[in-house]
């Protein structure tokens, strides 16, 4: 998530919409753009090619350098969730969890993403570290901060099967069922809309 989508969430906007209207915005931009040069070239040269091809590239360019930066992902537009069957006894409340393991890089990485969206997101995030180090535990809390919860999970056997091996997962609970999990690589804005 950058500073653009940040200022569109503390306006109200909802994830998606915080995601895909700078592409609008700059496809605007774009257009305008291209109209200005267009004329401007347009009084030089009779080459129809040349002017169309400098057009469409006038147009496009703002959308691509921030598609570049910004990319937008499978996730993003597409439902890639799944839903595991899982006999672990869960909270009532709705709430977003983590799974993530001790020393995962990407698990690691996801704590900042979870602080990003934790004051635009109407459920309570945790996370689940698997293992019984509670340094572990402690690294993760200190990762997240106080408004994110931690927990430790000694019990691989129950767990696993949620992760189906990728980690970090995301799982969405409520009433003491998974609704729906999704893998690191597929968490994204439609994903993000289900906290809302």
């Amino acid at each position: 998530m950058n500073s653009i989508e940040t200022f569109l969430l503390s306006l109200g906007l909802s994830f998606g919409v915080a995601k895909f209207l700078p592409y609008f915005l700059l496809g605007m931009l774009g257009w305008f753009l291209a109209r200005f040069v267009y004329r401007r070239v347009k009084a030089k040269t009779t080459n129809r090619w040349l002017l169309g091809l400098l057009f469409i590239a006038t147009f496009i360019q703002p959308v691509l350098i921030y598609f570049a930066i910004y990319p937008i992902y499978q996730g993003d537009l597409v439902d890639l969730s799944y839903k595991p069957k899982s006999k672990l006894s869960l909270g009532q409340s709705k709430q977003l969890v983590v799974i993530a393991l001790p020393g995962c890089k990407y698990c690691s990485e996801s704590t900042q993403l979870m602080k990003g969206i934790k004051p635009y997101a109407k459920v309570p995030i945790e996370y689940w570290v698997l293992g019984s180090d509670s340094s572990d535990l402690n690294s993760y809390q200190a990762l997240v901060g106080s408004q994110i919860n931690c927990e430790l999970k000694p019990n691989l056997s129950e767990v696993l099967p949620i992760t189906e091996g990728s980690f970090p997962t995301y799982v969405l609970i409520e009433h003491g069922k998974i609704i729906k999990a999704w893998h690191n690589d597929a968490f994204g804005v439609r994903a993000l809309n289900e906290l809302n």
